[in-house]
């Protein structure tokens, strides 16, 4: 058994090292912080300026609006080694119904298990043989639906019940994302979303409000041709703030090459964020995709100057995307 006396430290660095790593985006609001951390390996890769492009599942959890560009029916999921030995990752599936596009997604932030121990009098504690976890979990239900001739506005709405567990511990809280799109015809691609919208979450008599967050994105005309036919790139922009921290702005690129359509392709993406001080994230993000047919494998690096590096990875099942 491990020494008893590391085994409180191990979960409480958990929990100080996320906030700590965030700190400079989401300020003194601590919880579910879940819903401000990645929930695509696409979308970590692009810095989550994802939501101007997104045409897949995971759109659930970046703009609703956007499930509304779902070809079909779309399914997915990306697992994340997080710091401090957590584990971050998010699962979605989307299908076209009700003349719009329906969502489920789930957000599971696991901090690990460890041994429980019980104050004796000592310095180490005595160990009960029973154990100790934590866990923040969401659950979000969305729709989308296109308007306009050429269903160049899309709206949304996305309700969630955000869930946190610490040992014998547990609080909840219900909240709603409300979200926009718009693509013009020469090809930009304007995107807007309010998230978090909701009620005080409380465990163990301590209440705090959600990170409620805007966010607005832009993201360039695909452009093809400069490195051949079968290549196409395009550029996004995003600004975001989460109720408490400073706002912050990314940047990010995608290019893909396709053999030929809806067969191989390869992908390749980075996204640079301007946060400021006193947030742990490096500014650099990046990641690449193989799809073959229906299926895409994804790939993101994202490090951090003390925690060191994270890798996230995730499959998606669907449509080839409409926008590369």
């Amino acid at each position: 058994m491990r020494n008893s006396a590391a085994i409180p430290a191990a979960l409480c660095a958990a929990f100080a090292a996320l906030p700590a790593a965030h700190a400079q985006a989401v300020g003194d609001s601590r919880a579910a912080i879940l819903l401000t951390l990645p929930a695509s390996a696409r979308g970590l890769a692009l810095g989550e300026a994802w939501a101007p492009v997104a045409d897949d599942e995971s759109a659930l959890f970046y703009n609703p609006a956007q499930l509304a560009r779902v070809r079909g029916t779309a399914a997915g999921g990306s697992v994340q080694h997080y710091v401090a030995n957590t584990t971050l990752g998010a699962f979605a599936m989307a299908t076209r119904a009700a003349h719009g596009t329906v969502a489920l997604g789930v957000q599971v932030l696991d901090y690990g298990t460890e041994d429980e121990i019980v104050s004796s009098g000592g310095p180490q504690g005595t160990p009960t043989g029973g154990s100790v976890s934590a866990q923040d979990i969401a659950l979000t239900a969305g729709y989308g639906l296109a308007l306009g001739a050429r269903g160049e506005w899309r709206v949304g709405t996305a309700v969630k019940l955000a869930r946190q567990h610490v040992a014998n511990v547990s609080g909840s809280a219900v909240a709603a994302d409300l979200g926009a799109g718009y693509s013009a015809a020469n090809g930009w691609e304007l995107s807007a979303a309010l998230q978090h919208l909701g009620s005080r979450l409380t465990l163990a008599s301590v209440a705090a409000p959600l990170p409620y967050t805007w966010r607005v994105a832009v993201a360039s005309p695909v452009i093809r041709g400069l490195l051949g036919e079968q290549f196409a790139f395009r550029t996004m922009a995003e600004a975001r703030q989460s109720s408490g921290g400073a706002a912050t702005g990314v940047l990010a690129t995608e290019g893909t090459w396709r053999a030929a359509r809806d067969a191989l392709a390869l992908s390749g993406r980075a996204g640079y964020a301007f946060r400021g001080a006193g947030d742990d994230r490096r500014p650099l993000t990046v990641g690449g995709g193989i799809t073959l047919a229906r299926v895409t494998v994804d790939y993101a690096y994202e490090g951090f100057d003390l925690l060191g590096a994270t890798h996230r990875v995730g499959v998606r099942f669907g449509a080839p995307s409409s926008a590369r």
